[in-house]
């Protein structure tokens, strides 16, 4: 009697851990997510996602741990993601380097492994020149390149690299020819353009927005989906008749098959993470433009940047460096 009854205090006990393994979990997210950071600390992708998943502790009520696994310019942490768990409690940031990283690297990720949940974030080109040159709009610095092909000279980060693609993209779509200046970063290009040396750059805005704000260099265009919220003077080249958004962008992933319940959670939470003021104030005053866009939109974002790639190696030849 005594061991029957010890037999039955043993499964009362073990019972529910075998239970545990066999019923379904609890509401999502039940314990901590870490998120992959591929870049390191204070760097752009890091500055803008702590923020968020500090919101999206307080939202969804468990630890968001933002872990940076650097290495081979993202490729590390990038496919550190892919080759996470797919169970919802790992996922990761992404931006355009991860479609890029296969023109750079023997060794790269692909988007394609992982499940896009949402975009927070573009940072796009802009058509910026000197406060003092002729130019006041977009269609006057083009009507002058057309006269004079080849005579504009272009402030860009290298052949290859980010600056000299929007260059390249811009001219391309335009149909303007520019000579390309190459400069050993964004902040170079932009000193150049500042002293004259070159008539504009498509440097993204955030390095050329302090100069555009103090009036001493004049923006013409801005290669967004839409307007940014701080020049909502300034036109996007989609509104002027070209159809092109160009520039970076940041968003979230998590490990290919992770189920789409759980992506639709975090998507939701994300969202409602972008209406917050306090979030969409920091990421402005950060230089960067808010912008929430579902797995759908966000699909539909990583498939234009693909296919503007595609178009700059195998239409333009261009070799692309990792910068």
């Amino acid at each position: 009697m005594k061991k029957g009854l010890l037999v039955l205090m043993i499964l009362a006990l073990v019972m529910p851990v075998f239970a545990n393994g066999v019923q379904e979990e609890g509401a999502y997210p039940e314990r901590d997510v870490t998120v992959i950071i591929p870049w390191s600390v204070g760097g752009m992708t890091d500055v803008l996602t702590r923020p968020i998943a500090s919101w999206l502790e307080k939202d969804l009520g468990v630890n968001f741990i933002v872990e940076n696994k650097t290495g081979g310019s993202g490729v590390v942490g990038s496919m550190l993601v892919e080759n996470s768990v797919n169970d919802g409690y790992t996922i990761g940031t992404t931006s355009m380097s991860t479609v890029s990283a296969k023109y750079v690297s023997p060794v790269y990720p692909d988007i394609h492994n992982v499940e896009l949940i949402s975009q927070v974030i573009t940072i796009p080109a802009a058509v910026t020149v000197n406060a003092d040159s002729p130019w006041q709009t977009l269609e006057e610095l083009i009507a002058f390149a057309k006269a004079n092909p080849g005579s504009l000279k272009n402030a860009n980060s290298g052949i290859g690299a980010s600056a000299f693609i929007y260059a390249a993209s811009f001219g391309a779509i335009t149909g303007i020819e520019m000579n390309h200046i190459p400069y050993a970063g964004y902040a170079e290009g932009v000193t150049a353009l500042l002293g004259g040396h070159v008539d504009l750059t498509n440097i993204p805005l955030p390095d050329v927005a302090q100069h555009v704000q103090s009036g001493t260099l004049r923006m013409l265009a801005v290669a967004s989906a839409e307007r940014h919220p701080d020049f909502p003077d300034v036109p996007t080249l989609k509104e002027k008749g070209y159809d092109i958004v160009l520039g970076n962008y940041s968003g979230f992933v998590a490990p290919k098959g992770t189920d789409a319940e759980k992506i639709k959670i975090l998507d939701d939470a994300i969202g409602r993470c972008l209406q917050d003021p306090a979030i969409r104030s920091f990421l402005l005053k950060a230089g960067y433009q808010p912008l929430y866009s579902n797995r759908v939109e966000f699909a539909a974002v990583v498939a234009d940047a693909e296919a503007q790639l595609e178009y700059l190696v195998n239409e333009l030849g261009i070799e692309f460096v990792d910068d």
